[in-house]
């Protein structure tokens, strides 16, 4: 109790300490008038402003989506990326390990290496690649850790470095590296990742392309032994765990390249614009090779009984998957002419992937492997309209033609209209929608390793899905609804196996998400609700909930404060369990959870561009005596103490 309250102090003290410090930073009048002829001269020297663009790709490259550079102090200290978006997940604990999102449509992956889904918030694919061009070099810093260095440790360091070589082209390296000891035994996490990336974008041509690594590794624990050893009032890495000398090891090799030639004319000589390039046509293509590793390594004492099965005998101590994709596609484009109201774009592809996959066992001496290939030929296209005021639409689809999805289809268009409202001339209605005949994975249908095995004849998913969302950007709200219709549902039952229903399973939800403020408060909510036809197939809370609330105010003049504190909650429900084996979560039955206010309290401090926060981690561990597992078996971190700041330099 006495540890306790040394914290709570010490972190109260760090929570007001910027107001002394920084009170005593203010200049007397001489000293700030020669500081402001200072900065006089520095201003009149500088030739160059900086301004930086950014963008994402999609649809295979036809698409450059803008978006804005993150500098933004509010939700900072929101770091861990599992959570960074999220209500409310099911997680093994600890930084670096798996996670299940329990909106269940937020389940959607970039990934296609199955075993790798349930940890993508920590890995970078060519999917979520932000480019760049900018003026000025632009390098950014960020960096959190525990409170302890060398014990229960957990550190993040992530550098990324932007800069054009001239107006057109510019190149990227980004570096993320975290690390964690974890709370409880044999939890520890090692994760990093490297990247290499550029971009040209001139009138007729553009091109990007790049190269990433990816690299995690954790031990497996297998959660505590019994639960209730929470409550024991020992250190938390004094209590049992079901497993000791087993781990999970993955890497992940990415090298991409998009290129686009486009065909068109210049503007009229006679008007202002003459040099501006009006693109009519575009050829692309695309090019992306990715190779995935997956290791299971278990050297328990052969008396351990955890796993149920143990298929290969005493001598078995690693399984490994692999999978290499090869991704080749040509496309055509048709710009719209913005001069007409009628005008929309138009493309058509034609696509291959190349797949090889391998399952392989070691014991001494012996090394098993099974190997399989496959490929796949489609084809598709669409039609858009992204210009103008009054809508903006999307809409392709696109059919396998030969190889091992031959006959899966996918149809899908989104819907954007301006609809004023409550004195916002910038709200907007969407709606998307998507009809799949989708063939499940390779992995779902055949895996064989030492505790866990399946062989299946699985039939194509028919999913349907509607979503509907209003937007207010000078209201700070959003609203909106979900609807999922899926027959062959795929779902990992009860003993970790991927499994088929034959009952049709529909799903809806319905979300808000708004901020309040007045004055220096601000208040930010976000609602969510959800429901299965069949919660014999799917397990979703029923109501799931974020709250933030904080004081934002100016010290010194120059110091942007922030003093909050956020919640998370979501209803009872029976929870999905761990495999350590697969890394899949799957069905339980035995065990409610939920039902637990995650309360964290922070100050976050901005200084021109530097980012500073302090957080207390999970409070009510101290005074709320109730189980705080959203995983059977894997507890949440008792409450603890993170810092992380945050550096940007663009001059």
């Amino acid at each position: 109790m006495l540890k306790t309250k040394f914290k709570i102090i010490f972190f109260v003290i760090l929570l007001f300490s910027p107001v002394f410090v920084f009170s005593q930073l203010r200049p007397d009048v001489g000293m700030q008038g020669e500081m402001e002829e200072e900065m006089e001269e520095i201003v009149v020297e500088k030739e160059i402003e900086p301004e930086i663009k950014l963008w994402y790709l999609s649809g295979f490259g036809a698409f450059q989506d803008s978006t804005k550079l993150d500098t933004l102090q509010d939700y900072f200290h929101l770091y861990h990326p599992v959570f960074k978006d999220a209500i409310s997940v099911s997680y093994v604990g600890n930084y670096g390990t798996p996670y299940l999102n329990n909106d269940f449509f937020s389940r959607e992956s970039n990934i296609d290496f199955l075993f790798s889904k349930t940890r993508e918030a920590y890995l970078l694919t060519p999917a979520t690649i932000q480019y760049y061009n900018t003026r000025t070099p632009y390098t950014s810093l960020d960096y959190s850790q525990s409170e302890n260095k060398s014990r229960k440790n957990e550190t993040r360091f992530n550098v990324l470095h932007s800069q054009n070589v001239n107006p057109y082209f510019n190149f990227t390296l980004r570096f993320d590296q975290g690390k964690s000891q974890g709370q409880y035994k044999e939890q520890d996490s090692k994760n990093n990742f490297v990247t290499i990336y550029s971009s040209y974008n001139k009138d007729k041509l553009s091109f990007h392309s790049g190269f990433i690594s990816n690299g995690m590794q954790n031990n497996e624990n297998g959660g505590l032994s019994d639960d209730e050893l929470i409550f024991s009032g020992e250190d938390s890495d004094l209590l049992n765990v079901n497993l000791n000398e087993t781990r999970s090891e993955f890497k992940n090799t990415f090298v991409f390249a998009n290129g686009e030639y486009k065909l068109g004319k210049y503007g009229n000589p006679e008007e202002s614009d003459s040099s501006v390039f009006k693109p009519i046509v575009g050829i692309l293509y695309s090019f992306e090779y990715q190779q995935h590793l997956k290791q299971f390594i278990d050297e328990e004492d052969t008396t351990n009984l955890f796993f149920a099965n143990n298929y290969f005998g005493n001598d078995y101590f690693k399984d490994s998957i692999r999978f290499s994709m090869i991704k080749n596609i040509i496309q055509l484009k048709q710009y719209e002419n913005t001069d007409r109201k009628v005008s929309f774009g138009k493309r058509a592809f034609i696509g291959q992937e190349f797949v090889k996959t391998s399952s392989a066992r070691s014991i001494p001496g012996e090394l098993i492997r099974l190997t399989k290939k496959y490929s796949n030929v489609y084809v598709g296209g669409g039609i858009f309209r992204e210009s103008g005021n009054f809508w903006k639409w999307n809409a392709e689809g696109k059919i396998y033609l030969i190889g091992r999805n031959i006959g899966q289809t996918e149809l899908s268009g989104v819907i954007s209209k301006p609809l004023p409202l409550f004195g916002d001339s910038l709200s907007s209605f969407s709606v998307n929608g998507a009809i799949e005949n989708r063939m499940p994975d390779y992995f779902q249908e055949e895996f064989y390793s030492s505790h866990i095995r399946w062989k299946n004849d699985l039939t194509m998913e028919q999913i349907m899905t509607v979503k509907g969302s209003f937007k207010s950007s000078k209201r700070k709200l959003e609203i909106g609804a979900n609807y999922a219709l899926i027959n062959n549902f795929v779902y990992n039952d009860t003993l970790g196996i991927p499994t088929q229903t034959n009952k049709e399973l529909l799903v809806i939800s319905a979300f808000l998400d708004k901020d309040f403020n007045y004055r220096k408060w601000h208040f930010r909510t976000r609602f969510l609700w959800q429901k299965a036809s069949n919660e014999e197939l799917v397990h979703l809370p029923d109501f799931s909930a974020f709250v933030s609330a904080y004081y934002k105010f100016v010290i010194s003049k120059v110091m942007f404060t922030q003093l909050g504190i956020d919640a998370r909650y979501n209803t009872s429900y029976y929870a999905d369990a761990y495999d350590p084996s697969t890394g899949f979560f799957y069905l339980q039955n035995e065990k409610m959870l939920g039902e637990f206010p995650y309360i964290d309290v922070y100050a976050s401090l901005r200084l021109k561009r530097t980012r500073l926060f302090f957080k207390m981690v999970n409070i009510g561990t101290e005074f709320i005596n109730r189980e705080y597992f959203t995983t059977p078996h894997y507890p949440m971190n008792r409450m603890t103490f993170r810092l992380g700041a945050s550096w940007v330099f663009y001059d």
